[in-house]
Parts: C-alpha cells; structure tokens; sequence
C-alpha cells in the first residue's frame, strides 16, 4: 500500500487536531515526559468484511473485545527486525489512542496493536521541532510508510489482520512526542435496513470515530440526539479528505447525496471535553 499523498495528510492532521483543541484539554491526565505511557486505544473493530451500501447483509457493530495488555511480541521473520516492542494497551469503548513519552537523539522506540483487514487506520506522530520521524509496517513485513519517507503521518486502509507495528526514530536532539493512532468503527447495516443507530460514551471526553462506505450518488443521512453545545459531528472523506462537516459549527443533523465512491468518517466530537452519553443515526440510500 502507497502512503496517501500529502494534501490529504495535512487535512487529517488538522482534522485530529481540532478534535484534541476542541476537546478544551483532555479529561485524561497525561504523563511526564520522562515516563512513556499508553491512554486511550482504538477498539470498535467489526469482525466482518465491511459490506457494500447496496447489500446491507453485515451484522451490527459488536462490543469492544480486545484486552489490555502490556506485553511485547515479535513480528514473523519477514518484519524489520524488532526490540522491545510495547503493545498498546486498549480502552473499551473509544477509537483512538494518545501514547506520550520521549525519546533520545538517534535512538528508536516501537509500539503495535493488532487490527483487522479493510480498516482504516489514521497515525500521527507530534514533537516540538518535527525532527522525529514515524515508520508503519505490519508482522508479515509489508511496509505501509518506510523510514526513509522522513514523514510524522501515515492513512490507510489495512491489507491484512495482523499486528502492525509505529516505529519513531528520533533525531538530532532528545525530544517529547505524542503519537496518536486512529481506528474508527466500521457501521455495518442489519440485513435489509439501510439505517441504524449507534450508542455509545466519550470515553475521557475523546472524539469516537466512525466510518461507513458509500457509493457516490447515495443520500447521506446522520443525526445525532444532543444539543451543539454538548456534541456535534464531524464528517470528512477518508480517500478525498475532504470535509463535509464540522463539529466546531455545531452540526447535529447532515444530509448530503455523497459525491464520490469511498469510505466517509463520521466523528462523534464531545465540546469542551465532555463525557458525553449519545445515539447517532445514519441511513445510507
């Protein structure tokens, strides 16, 4: 798989930075840049094949299953070669993971999670001068974003189930990073329906990410039951990047005929950082 080009990166990148901004600082308290911790982990992971709008044969979103664990593991002896790896620990119930820590000149740090083909993953790397930079590949050795990209921001749609692995490599100085991974919740439809409603909490008053695939041409349809002063939705294409919607307008109901064949995220932002308890319908026709 081919990185995604850099214009679509940068929208990304600001899309996940609104959310932490619009958050107005995060619930949880983070570490010190001394220690290395894991908060939050993306985990709404169907366990099926994501179906086609027309065929809405898929069952329901399940509950989060994956387990927290701190325990390293090494990809097969095809993969980059592997050390110390720390596993992501997983939060039921949330999409996205905030792992701080730091790291010193020239040396390398590896975390990895596992998850499911034709998902979508989002990963950026942050630190003050930029000079980190982030590497992707999964256990079988296949490389989504080589070292030699130089680049702090990786988006795809996963080739295979398996874990993959985040290696940042620092570089002229010692410095603090933050590395954010995003895997939102594929929406599957109940055999003949063409809607359904999601229930779910802001774990720690983080956004919760959602994504559905679409033909272009198809209605889009999503509401969500809270005033725009609680939450609001963000809505943006995974392949064009573009944004359809924007939480920090107060957008609590969309309808749209969708422009173009892809999958469409679909957030859940919380305002001011809430724990906020939700039920968001979409209809696709």
């Amino acid at each position: 798989m081919k990185p995604v080009k850099s214009h679509v990166l940068r929208i990304t990148i600001t899309l996940l930075v609104f959310v932490s901004i619009a958050c107005g600082g995060s619930i949880v308290s983070l570490p010190s840049a001394d220690a290395t911790s894991t908060a939050i982990a993306g985990t709404l992971q169907a366990v099926t094949p994501f179906a086609s709008p027309t065929r809405t044969t898929s069952a329901p979103l399940p509950s989060p299953t994956l387990s927290v664990s701190t325990s390293t593991s090494a990809p097969s002896p095809s993969a980059p070669s592997i050390s110390n790896a720390t596993r992501i620990s997983f939060v039921p119930g949330t999409t996205y993971s905030l792992t701080q820590g730091s790291i010193p000149a020239g040396q390398t740090l590896t975390y990895f999670l596992r998850a499911l083909e034709g998902q979508p993953m989002i990963v950026t790397l942050d630190t003050p001068d930029q000079s980190t930079t982030l590497s992707v590949f999964g256990a079988n050795g296949i490389v989504l974003l080589p070292q030699s990209d130089q680049a702090t921001s990786w988006q795809g749609t996963l080739p295979e189930t398996q874990d993959y692995y985040f290696r940042i490599t620092g570089g002229g100085s010692a410095q603090s990073f933050t590395l954010n991974v995003n895997i939102p919740a594929r929406i599957e439809f109940s055999s003949g329906q063409s809607q359904t409603t999601l229930r779910g909490q802001t774990v720690g008053g983080y956004a919760v990410m959602y994504v559905a695939y679409a033909f272009g041409g198809q209605q889009m349809e999503v509401t969500i039951n809270t005033a725009p002063e609680v939450a609001a939705l963000t809505i943006w294409g995974f392949s064009d990047g573009q944004p359809y919607a924007r939480a920090q307008n107060g957008v609590t109901d969309f309808s749209m005929t969708l422009p173009s064949t892809q999958d469409y995220i679909i957030q859940v932002v919380p305002q001011g950082g809430n724990v906020v308890d939700y039920e968001v319908t979409v209809r696709i026709q």
